[in-house]
């Protein structure tokens, strides 16, 4: 078995073990990093991509017990590992510096900010704050849209009120709370 896929099965296993019984005593929440393999697509609006500098290094990083990190998984941000020998996606993310290396892009590739390693070592305070700047910008950007849409609706324009409430409901695992309100409105203006 290679080193990464031991890797992969080691993290997985620990990632389950915690799951089970989160509540019991020292037992750290795990982010739920999966190791990509080559040409491997994610269909998530957001992806996290952690390039480590090595299996060991992984190991021992902070990045797999992060809270925030663990909480932004579930608002449908993917976590992924990168092995450092897989020299397309690399390309692709424009990681040609020091590893380690985190990379968080949008759902069609597009990179939305990076964070480079200093010293060898890769701030995880600094990774969590990248995530968490991205999801409120798109919750500010649901607010703005839920605010057009109630102006739409108010002056009688339903069509147009309609689908910027769709909009918003799309990406709710994104912005769960604006989606439950673009919801709301939907069907109150279903109702009309």
């Amino acid at each position: 078995m290679s080193h990464w896929a031991r890797l992969a099965a080691l993290v997985a296993l620990i990632a389950a073990g915690a799951y089970v019984s989160p509540e019991e005593r020292g037992l750290a929440p795990l982010v739920p990093w999966k190791v990509l393999q080559p040409d491997e697509t994610i269909a998530a609006p957001l992806v996290l991509f952690w390039i480590p500098s090595s299996p060991d290094a992984m190991r021992r990083s902070a990045m797999l017990t992060s809270d925030s990190l663990t909480q932004s998984s579930a608002r449908c941000v993917a976590m992924r590992v990168v092995r450092y020998d897989d020299v397309t996606r690399l390309a692709s993310l424009h990681v040609d510096e020091d590893l380690p290396v985190a990379v968080l892009t949008d759902r069609e590739g597009k990179l939305l900010g990076t964070v480079k390693s200093r010293r060898g070592r890769l701030s995880v305070a600094e990774v969590e704050e990248l995530v968490r700047n991205e999801l409120e910008g798109r919750e500010l950007q649901a607010e703005t849209l839920l605010d057009e849409a109630r102006e739409l609706a108010t002056r009688g324009d339903v069509d147009a009120a309609q689908e910027l409430y769709g909009k918003v409901y799309e990406a709710r695992c994104l912005c769960p709370r604006q989606a439950k309100v673009a919801q709301k409105a939907l069907r109150k203006l279903e109702r009309r």
